[in-house]
């Protein structure tokens, strides 16, 4: 086998340089640059660490005052590419307005508004405890002669009252016209009472007076003197009714073919007198029809017509309810 170096040659040629052998000059840059980025990093980090804290500019205090208006921002708001379009604000309902009521026309001076009701018992009081025919006078209505009033219980005083109470209020708007019917306990003989029906009325909003008829009827005895003794005239009352469904007075002819109505003062009172009619008579059909507000068994103020029977048995004349004139009490 030759040897390495060819001993056969004449003479040995050198290597070639080696691929990845560096310079000296390239490594001695590379060093260089490594030094100077240390050094570089090592200064900044000394810099940062012995840096004082930046205090920002003082500014004069009287100059910064608080501003009126809200802050807005300054970066308007980003618009989208498709914005939706704007609400409607929804009207604001007005506010509710209160109603004006007017208040009512006040009273003339020195005259105190009362209820309808409390304006009728004071002028019913004044009726009760007046002396003379002349008070009463400009607080009464009536139909009745002046003669026969001046000869009447309205002439002069009555008696005390034991108690004074509203029954009913009635008001009648086509008319105008407005009916309180009182009842009124006068004392009598031996501690007992006189129990009376008294009507005030009050037209077209004046002041009520007194329905002076329907009291000389029942108080005053006309009502009374009129059952008392036959008559060929027949007359018309005022009263309180109240209609029973049969007859039992035996002495009344064909009494099985008549009803009752008893004549009273007020109802659940004795009655100052009976009368009597016909059960197919103008009166039964009214009773029988049911829109009359007459019924039987209830009492009811009536303009009633009646004339004494002496034709059916002439030995026991009797009273007769001919008409009711009016299912109220209508001077």
């Amino acid at each position: 086998m030759p040897a390495p170096n060819g001993s056969g040659s004449k003479g040995s040629a050198p290597l070639g340089k080696h691929p990845h052998e560096k310079s000296v000059f390239y490594r001695f840059s590379i060093l260089l640059l490594f030094v100077i980025a240390a050094f570089a990093l090592m200064y900044g980090v000394v810099k940062f660490l012995t840096a004082e804290p930046i205090s920002p500019p003082a500014e004069n205090p009287a100059k910064i005052q608080p501003s009126a208006k809200p802050l807005t921002s300054l970066t308007p708001p980003a618009t989208p590419q498709n914005p939706a379009p704007p609400i409607k604000s929804l009207p604001t309902p007005a506010p509710a307005q209160p109603t004006l009521i007017e208040p009512p026309p006040s009273p003339p001076e020195g005259i105190d508004a009362k209820p309808p009701a409390m304006a009728a018992l004071d002028v019913l009081e004044k009726f009760l405890t007046a002396k003379t025919l002349s008070e009463r006078l400009p607080i009464i209505e009536t139909k009745t002669a002046e003669a026969e009033i001046a000869a009447s219980c309205l002439a002069g005083a009555l008696p005390p009252t034991k108690s004074t109470v509203i029954e009913a209020q009635e008001t009648n708007p086509t008319e105008e016209v407005i009916d309180f019917y009182f009842n009124v306990d006068f004392e009598a003989e031996n501690g007992r009472t006189n129990p009376q029906t008294i009507l005030l009325r009050s037209r077209g909003g004046s002041d009520p007076k007194v329905v002076a008829d329907p009291f000389l009827d029942l108080y005053g005895g006309r009502l009374a003197a009129y059952a008392a003794k036959p008559t060929d005239k027949s007359e018309t009352f005022q009263v309180i009714a109240n209609a029973v469904a049969s007859c039992t007075d035996p002495l009344i002819a064909n009494r099985e073919k008549k009803l009752t109505l008893k004549l009273l003062a007020r109802d659940n009172t004795k009655e100052i007198a009976q009368a009597y009619f016909g059960k197919l008579s103008k009166i039964g059909e009214m009773l029988n029809d049911g829109t009359y507000s007459l019924s039987y068994g209830k009492a009811k103020s009536c303009t009633i017509m009646l004339r004494w029977n002496i034709e059916d048995n002439p030995q026991h004349p009797y009273l007769e309810a001919i008409q009711i004139k009016a299912l109220d009490w209508n001077p």
